[in-house]
């Protein structure tokens, strides 16, 4: 790897820095000595950018920026402490809170819980938010290595980072989209031992608390961390992923749905692991994973559909077709999916009905073109 040898002069919260060309604000700020929180990142590895706790103020930026991804710019005057920093930071920290629903309060652990610290430390109290339908998931302690609680998963992909980079393993992905997202193992399975054997380096860099040894753990680690992905290996990982979507698009044209053997063909075809192939497919609405109603019904939940009228519309589906989102007619011959998003925004609210398209739906609508069906 090449280093630049240009260095660049700026000034963070009024201490002048001079830093490689290249060097971010978060790791120039650390080499000044100042300190800037951040949930997501790892040291010494690339930066994900998700949590933005880090943001810090820019002179003469539109935005605030984060800073754990941003190069130093020469002449760059960066602040990191303002009451507007201050203010995105809180409210930042609230709404992970608000999606938080591990139990700080009876954790005896709760002090190792960075999110419970940033919290304390920017005095956020009970979230103002309510959250209609909180994630909750059941403890997975059938592996004797890990003990999982995605209950208290801030999506922070530090444990994903840990696994890819450090341990040099292919275990962890994200899965789904929006508030759906989180952390996959697999076919969205239980992380097994044959799939997470001897290693919990992902432990170590989990926040919250939500990766941990099961109590009864008695043993030895024997894995240890490696260099992670060498240069070719990311080379075929970046090939992998640009055939990852014709090759799903191939294998739902065999059959009606995505199978877990579907996607393990996928996978040995583009040489990923299986947990990349059912992250990006479990991500696209029109990749379904389970066999369907010879009618597919998706209709759109999104923003701009929903300041169009999308809810009357999904209550006139549900009305017409007497079953609830998720459901089949009993005749099999529909299927509905509320879904994020079917790429038609300037139609909106829109649905699909298996590859047909049908926007500036109104509830009159409705049973008129379900006839056609």
């Amino acid at each position: 790897m090449m280093f630049s040898l240009k260095r660049v002069h700026a000034a963070i919260d009024g201490k002048k820095v001079k830093v490689r060309a290249g060097t971010t604000i978060l790791e120039a700020a650390r080499q000044a000595g100042i300190e800037i929180p951040t949930l997501c990142h790892i040291q010494d590895h690339g930066p994900t950018g998700v949590c933005r706790v880090c943001i810090v103020e820019v002179e003469g930026a539109r935005t605030l920026v984060g800073s754990c991804h941003t190069p130093l710019a020469e002449g760059m005057v960066v602040r990191t402490n303002t009451p507007k920093v201050l203010s995105v930071r809180k409210a930042v920290v609230e709404l992970m809170l608000t999606a938080h629903t591990g139990t700080c309060v009876n954790d005896p652990n709760a002090d190792n819980c960075g999110l419970h610290n940033l919290a304390s430390d920017y005095e956020v109290g009970a979230p103002r938010f309510n959250v209609i339908t909180p994630r909750f998931y059941p403890i997975e302690d059938m592996n004797p290595y890990v003990r999982r609680d995605l209950s208290k998963c801030i999506l922070c992909r530090r444990c994903i980072t840990a696994c890819r980079e450090i341990a040099g393993k292919n275990v962890l992905t994200i899965g789904y989209r929006g508030f759906d997202s989180k952390v996959t193992a697999g076919y969205d399975e239980a992380l097994t031992t044959d799939e997470c054997r001897a290693c919990g380096i992902c432990i170590e860099y989990c926040p919250t608390g939500a990766l941990s040894r099961p109590h009864e753990f008695t043993g030895i680690m024997t894995a240890r961390p490696t260099k992670g992905l060498s240069r070719k290996d990311q080379t075929a990982a970046r090939t992998g992923r640009a055939l990852l979507l014709p090759g799903l698009k191939r294998e739902l044209a065999r059959s009606s749905h995505l199978s877990r053997e579907a996607m393990l063909r996928v996978a040995g075809e583009v040489d990923l692991p299986l947990c990349d192939v059912f992250g990006v497919s479990s991500f696209y609405a029109y990749l379904p994973r389970r066999d369907k109603a010879v009618n597919r019904i998706r209709i759109c939940k999104c923003v701009p559909c929903d300041l169009k009228g999308a809810p009357p519309v999904i209550g006139s589906l549900k009305r017409v077709l007497g079953i609830a989102p998720g459901e089949t007619t009993p005749d099999g011959k529909f299927s509905l999916e509320v879904v994020s998003c079917i790429g038609a925004c300037d139609q909106a609210p829109a649905m699909l009905i298996n590859d047909d398209l049908f926007g500036h739906l109104s509830p009159e609508k409705i049973a008129d073109i379900l006839k056609t069906y």
